[in-house]
């Protein structure tokens, strides 16, 4: 996951609202939305099928509280040698088995916390942590050597690879965006819409625009590096290549959880409602 748009607001008819767009290898393979995990049965999320995590978890009422955790890769590195992917930084100590962070937003989805010690996070690479339900959200940080836990405030917010980056190029354009249309359909229309756009509004449409604007290229490729673009897009030199793959729209109350994915992002006839 490479961003994560947040709108949370306890008074709002929608507490809280999560846009989630993913960067990933394009030929890596993964599963869609679903029920993918024995351990966690109620537990709905995309699950990526080489390492069985995944970026994006969600847990239904039916489970206890509603809660929405994703997890982006932490402390971005240089993007700028032409036709490389991003590189993030490792601080897996030697002789420490390295344990994929698909694992952290099931563990945060069920419980709300990670529960785990000092010691089992530095299998995990750095990340950033969204932990949000109606009630509360917050973004759990770890750089390797600590953990830090901050608030995510009310009103929207744009969390990426630097966390909550307010100088971010991403957060700068497209915050104040998000914020001045974020959808607020009462519970009972929540529970009834069929399509994307009667629980989202024009927060669909913004995603969409974006998919089919510029894109973060890492001046990769061809076209020009929009660093403020939701989307990245970067050609590799052997052929392969580093995009935003998929779209995830949540919306959450205390009693209902809607959910919505898109796998062809920019394409307004790919959304799906899970649930």
């Amino acid at each position: 996951m490479c961003t994560a748009i947040v709108g949370f607001d306890p008074s709002s008819p929608v507490p809280l609202l999560v846009a989630a767009l993913r960067d990933e290898m394009t030929d890596r393979p993964f599963e869609g939305p679903d029920r993918h995990w024995p351990r966690w049965p109620r537990l709905i999320g995309g699950r990526d099928a080489l390492a069985g995590g995944t970026w994006l978890a969600a847990a239904p009422p039916e489970a206890g509280t509603p809660r929405v955790a994703a997890v982006l890769n932490g402390r971005l590195d240089s993007l700028t040698a032409p036709g490389r992917r991003p590189v993030f930084d490792t601080t897996v100590p030697p002789g420490v088995a390295r344990r994929s962070r698909g694992e952290l937003p099931l563990r945060a989805a069920a419980t709300g916390s990670l529960g785990l010690d000092g010691a089992e996070l530095r299998a995990f690479d750095p990340f950033h942590l969204v932990v949000a339900d109606p009630g509360r959200a917050a973004l759990l940080s770890w750089d390797g050597a600590t953990l830090v836990e901050r608030e995510i405030p009310r009103g929207v917010s744009v969390v990426v690879n630097t966390g909550l980056d307010e100088d971010a190029p991403r957060a700068v354009r497209h915050r104040p965006l998000f914020e001045a249309v974020r959808p607020a359909p009462e519970e009972s229309a929540l529970r009834t819409a069929r399509e994307v756009g009667e629980v989202w509004g024009e927060w669909v449409r913004l995603l969409d625009e974006a998919a089919e604007g510029g894109a973060r290229t890492a001046l990769g490729g061809t076209g020009e590096d929009d660093r403020s673009a939701l989307v990245a897009r970067i050609e590799l030199a052997d052929g392969r290549t580093w995009a935003t793959g998929s779209i995830t729209l949540l919306a959450a109350t205390a009693h209902t959880l809607r959910y919505a994915f898109t796998d062809a992002p920019g394409d307004p006839a790919a959304w799906r409602m899970i649930r």
